[in-house]
């Protein structure tokens, strides 16, 4: 491995662990983070780079006096280091307890941290789509510009939906639940093939089109998770539990009542995976904005009677000129090009602006 590869891969776990500490770390999460700061000087300069404002994080209050990192000689750092490897001691020691106790083998511990551990990351760059294979054999299919982190044991299959969109095709493994967390929502497959939109860190859209999943919180510990998808088996029918064909909208971490969808609606919803976008009476406003996911384009509506125009059809999602074209010849519009990256919208008969 290269260094540049090397410190990609750092940076990749630091911003991993940065965003689970955010949401709440497993008792296994939390000795796997210490074992893995503990490992190199390098990771501390990475979770002090990445780290969010000390004021408004929760890593001072789950590891009090790690963050914010301070240069690396100095008292604040040595301090932080002491901190560190105390912890490091405490995790070791019980470690030993367990093995003298419970006889098992000290360094399985850190064996399982240092491999059955699989972090990696897998993103898309605005009006790109790509598909990835996981190490469990599920696959991922993710939409323009979308960001996702995995985090593979050998109890839990985790995955953090960062920004963007994604598809997952799960493979079966009653041992290890697959979990995708986004915001503070996790979406738990129970055999499944699912779709999470998180279009800003408000607004979550699962849909499912095989099987079943489970919404919990994000925070949810592995046991507490374990026992809730035990009990989907005598409630199959709660709220929190949307089964194929069905909808739910999560808005300000308020799941919205469920929806069952037509086929007609499911196929429009999921009609991204063809790189093709589909409208059925939406406001112009809206489908420019879905649009605007696709491209670096912005669009300027200058009359707001325009912009509850409403738009059918289907569409190339890397196309927009052929949008533009539609609208303005089906009505009556023009749209001119300011700059590169601008595009302003008005009634044909308004002078250009």
């Amino acid at each position: 491995m290269t260094k540049r590869q090397e410190s990609n891969e750092i940076e990749v776990r630091a911003k991993y662990w940065l965003s689970r500490i955010e949401q709440g770390l497993s008792q296994q999460e939390r000795q796997a983070f210490v074992a893995w700061v503990n490992q190199d000087n390098n990771h501390h300069l990475a979770l002090d780079k990445y780290s969010p404002s000390i004021k408004t994080s929760k890593l001072l209050a789950e590891f009090n006096g790690l963050f914010p990192l301070e240069k690396r000689h100095s008292p604040q750092s040595k301090k932080l280091l002491t901190q560190l490897s105390l912890a490091a001691s405490v995790i070791f020691f019980a470690i030993l307890t367990s093995e003298f106790f419970l006889n098992k083998p000290v360094f399985s511990f850190f064996q399982t941290m240092s491999s059955a551990i699989v972090y990696q990351q897998f993103s898309t760059n605005t009006g790109q789509q790509a598909s990835f294979n996981l190490p469990d054999g599920s696959h991922v299919r993710l939409n323009t510009n979308s960001l996702l982190t995995i985090s593979f044991s050998e109890g839990h299959r985790q995955l953090n939906l960062i920004k963007g969109e994604a598809l997952f095709d799960v493979a079966k493994d009653k041992l290890r639940p697959f979990s995708v967390t986004s915001g503070q929502q996790s979406f738990t497959a129970l055999g499944t093939i699912f779709n999470v939109q998180k279009s800003d860190n408000n607004h979550l859209e699962l849909i499912v089109t095989e099987g079943r999943v489970l919404i919990a919180d994000s925070n949810e510990s592995l046991p507490v998770l374990a026992e809730k998808i035990a009990n989907t088996v005598h409630y199959p029918e709660k709220n929190n539990i949307i089964v194929a064909g069905e909808k739910s909208t999560i808005i300000n971490q308020i799941q919205l009542p469920k929806n069952k969808m037509s086929p007609q609606s499911l196929s429009q919803e999921l009609a991204w995976q063809k790189g093709i976008i589909i409208f059925d009476g939406e406001p112009l406003a809206t489908a420019l904005d879905e649009i605007s996911r696709y491209t670096d384009v912005k669009f300027i509506i200058r009359d707001k009677a325009l912009a509850q125009i409403k738009v059918s059809g289907y569409f190339k999602s890397d196309d927009v000129a052929a949008l533009l074209d539609s609208i303005s010849y089906n009505f009556d519009l023009k749209y001119t090009n300011k700059n590169h990256n601008t595009v302003v919208i008005t009634k044909a008969t308004d002078p250009i602006i």
